[in-house]
């Protein structure tokens, strides 16, 4: 009897051992899960923000929450992109990983003295493809007010207007798979149509996303530039700068590669114009010319902004807008009955965008930047594919979404 008792004592203390142990381990388990969610949301937030130093800030945070890359064991590592899990490759992605040994205290009788834990965490950056950045909206107009049609696209659409009306989305309309973030409360905003996903309202302000980026500006008017028309003309122009704007009408025109300046506006009307070789639009004043107004009917543009910077071009940006050009509310920059194929992000961030049966597409990916926008009629599909532009993707607009932590 006495030697049954001590085998079943055996039994029962191995059993409570590895119920002890396996209790450990959960526990640290639970721990070193905490740290690679808190390293891999802070590493995709620095990398949002263009950051070169976001492994070492996520390993940073890692440290704060009691796992220092290189002592007792510990292994922090964050790689973007991922390198494993369901978001391996995801440009968009960034992976934590902590790995560390722990001691068994009972399990090591029977040579299972350690066991190796590891954890890890994704946070994803979602890349914001219209940005609309009136921050208080005097008008009866709502700062994003899509009033007919369709716009898609698996990106960020965010409304910067903290007081006004905010953002309208009529009857019969469609905003589909844009996580809509807007500053001001839902009061401000009119939602009779469908948005999936349901926006979030009260949403921290952000400033320009490309505040970084240099401006070009006017030096000269370029001679034989000067209030140019094209009419029933098939044929191309080349870079400069145009006082007092550019006028075309019925015609086929090329854009060669380049930076080209407008004074005074620009005014398209029943043509075709080709830009796919690389060039900016930048529309300002100067020449004795004012800001003017870009009226853009019946036509069709195919564009595709610069890669590099060649030519005084703007890597990314198709239609730049001084920012000096400031009329908050208005709509300076109209589209009619136009189809528009582009590669380029508009950047309008004091001037208002108007769309009206104009569907807008891309070659690789687009982007709006606009003080507000009015979009009705039509289909418009947004990508936020920037690869194309090589190193500059880490400086395109980014949206940092809520909840993004995936496990």
């Amino acid at each position: 009897m006495l030697v049954n008792y001590f085998v079943v004592l055996t039994i029962l203390l191995l059993i409570s051992g590895l119920a002890i142990d396996a209790g450990m381990l959960e526990f640290w388990q639970i721990h070193l899960q905490n740290a690679a969610d808190a390293a891999a949301q802070q590493a995709m937030y620095q990398f949002g923000r263009n950051d070169s130093a976001f492994a070492t800030e996520g390993k940073a945070q890692a440290s704060a929450n009691g796992f220092t890359d290189g002592a007792k064991g510990v292994t922090v590592t964050i790689n973007q992109p991922p390198v494993s899990t369901e978001w391996v490759n995801d440009k968009w992605s960034v992976q934590a990983t902590v790995s560390q040994p722990v001691s068994n205290l009972f399990m090591s009788l029977v040579n299972a003295g350690s066991s190796t834990l590891v954890s890890t965490a994704v946070a994803r950056v979602l890349p914001t493809c219209i940005w609309i950045m009136n921050p208080t909206n005097t008008t009866s107009k709502p700062s994003f007010w899509l009033a007919a049609g369709i716009i898609s696209g698996a990106c960020g659409l965010y409304v910067n207007t903290s007081a006004g009306p905010s953002m309208e989305v009529d009857s019969s309309t469609l905003l589909l798979n844009l996580r809509s973030r807007v500053v001001g409360p839902q009061s401000g905003s009119t939602l009779t149509g469908s948005v999936i996903p349901i926006p979030k309202f009260n949403a921290a302000q952000k400033n320009d996303p490309l505040a970084y980026v240099t401006s070009p500006s006017f030096s000269a008017c370029t001679p034989g530039y000067t209030a140019l028309a094209k009419t029933n003309f098939t044929g191309s122009i080349g870079p400069g700068t145009y006082c007092g704007g550019l006028s075309i009408s019925n015609s086929t025109l090329t854009l060669t590669p380049g930076l080209y300046i407008f004074t005074g506006g620009l005014t398209i009307n029943g043509s075709i114009v080709y830009g796919t070789s690389g060039v900016t639009l930048f529309f300002t004043s100067g020449g004795g010319y004012s800001y003017g107004n870009i009226n853009i009917n019946s036509s069709a543009l195919y564009l595709k902004a610069a890669t590099t910077n060649t030519g005084g071009t703007v890597p990314g940006i198709i239609l730049f807008g001084d920012r000096n050009w400031i009329s908050h509310g208005n709509r300076g920059v109209s589209f009619q009955n136009t189809t528009i194929q582009n590669d380029g992000i508009w950047y309008f961030p004091n001037i208002g965008v108007s769309m009206s049966q104009s569907p807008l597409s891309y070659y690789s990916y687009n982007g709006i930047i606009a003080d507000n926008l009015y979009y009705s009629g039509d289909i418009s599909t947004m990508n936020v594919d920037y690869a194309p532009l090589g190193s500059f993707i880490t400086g395109t607009p980014y949206h940092y979404e809520d909840g993004a932590l995936v496990n």
